[in-house]
């Protein structure tokens, strides 16, 4: 088990290159399942019993999430990691694709899972020691709670995110089933839609009837379907658009040769975080604000730029399709993007670019003028 950088998570293992993240937030699940039980009377056996039931439940959230992992994969779509948190998982894949057959059998995979194993489950009640469903203890308490908890959850999970609405798998179905006949945009606009009506019933029945978790998921479903508009608006806005439309030509940049005091010293004075650093009159690489901090703190003042190791981020041409290059740099998490031709750095593309960039844009489309 090893400590993950990101968001304080720790990493529980490895499949297929894809880490399995714990959040530290877990903890309180289970502290309040540890809570919850003596407080009600139970002892350390009956909270081994129900965290053994945890870990069993957010083993088959593991499952669904690896679904879509392991399908998504078969694409060529890697997913950066899977991290665990209390109210369930989450699969950060690099992008999603713009084929609608890849996203709806990526996005269906997940669910498959879980139906899978709720009908596994389910079988398994009905034929050893001829227990139901309807009566699964008659078989022994233990396997019939362990495989009540398998079905129920997991036909739950099922049947939980088949609902039309972002951000649960059903709202990328729909809009992957509706991309088949209308354009990307237009199809996550009516999913959106969608999901939003369905949000608003969430909520209002959960107050009527008194059921506050049916209203925060209602909430949820706003915030999601939101956020999915938001992306699907910017990805619009970059649709066909060169990176040289967007690329800043004054930048920062110093040759490898420099020392570390002289790159503070022009950070001092404002500008960029990130440095490009230059060998022989050509791009090297790019060193960021941290990478020079690390460096003084670490008493290397006087040490070169090159000796630093700055990163090297694969330029790109002035031709290549923003939206493209801004999946692989958040994927890879590079700072900003060299824009190279002919051997020639012509300028630098960044995320404050591309949000300027689309700002620009949508005020544009706002106040009706179409992009040149």
């Amino acid at each position: 088990m090893a400590a993950n950088a990101l968001g304080g998570s720790l990493t529980l293992f490895s499949v297929k290159g894809i880490k399995v993240h714990v959040h530290w937030t877990f903890l309180l699940l289970v502290a309040w399942v540890a809570f919850t039980t003596s407080r009600a009377g139970g002892g350390i056996p009956e909270i081994l019993v129900r965290l053994g039931v945890v870990a069993l439940v957010f083993a088959c959230v593991v499952l669904h999430e690896y679904g879509h992992a392991l399908t998504a994969l078969r694409f060529g779509v890697h997913t950066r990691d899977i991290t665990l948190l209390p109210i369930g998982g989450v699969a950060r894949l690099e992008r999603m694709p713009e084929d609608p057959m890849q996203e709806l059998w990526i996005t269906v995979a997940g669910p498959a899972v879980n139906l899978v194993i709720a009908c596994s489950a389910a079988i398994m009640l009905y034929l050893f020691s001829g227990f139901h469903l309807t009566d699964p203890m008659e078989a022994g308490p233990l396997g019939g709670r362990v495989l009540t908890v398998l079905f129920a959850f997991n036909l739950g999970l099922f049947l939980f995110n088949l609902i039309p609405a972002f951000p649960m798998d059903g709202g990328r179905i729909l809009r992957a089933l509706l991309s088949m006949r209308l354009p990307r945009a237009q199809a996550t606009r009516i999913a959106v839609a969608v999901g939003r009506a369905m949000a608003i019933v969430f909520v209002a029945t959960g107050i009527f009837l008194g059921q506050p978790f049916l209203a925060l998921i209602g909430l949820f479903v706003l915030l999601g379907a939101g956020a999915e508009l938001r992306a699907s608006r910017e990805s619009a806005a970059l649709e066909g658009v060169p990176v040289s439309r967007i690329m800043r030509k004054h930048f920062w940049s110093m040759d490898g040769g420099s020392t570390v005091q002289q790159a503070a010293d022009e950070l001092l004075n404002g500008g960029d975080h990130d440095l490009v650093v230059l060998w022989n009159g050509r791009y090297h690489g790019v060193l960021t604000r941290k990478h020079l901090i690390e460096a003084l703190s670490g008493g290397r003042a006087g040490a070169r730029l090159i000796d630093l190791g700055p990163v090297e981020v694969p330029p790109v041409p002035p031709e290549a399709i923003a939206r493209t290059a801004f999946a692989e740099a958040m994927a890879q998490r590079w700072p900003l993007l060299p824009v190279i031709a002919n051997d020639e750095l012509l300028g630098i593309v960044d995320a404050e670019n591309y949000a300027e960039f689309i700002l620009v844009d949508q005020a544009r489309a706002a106040g009706g003028h179409r992009r040149s």
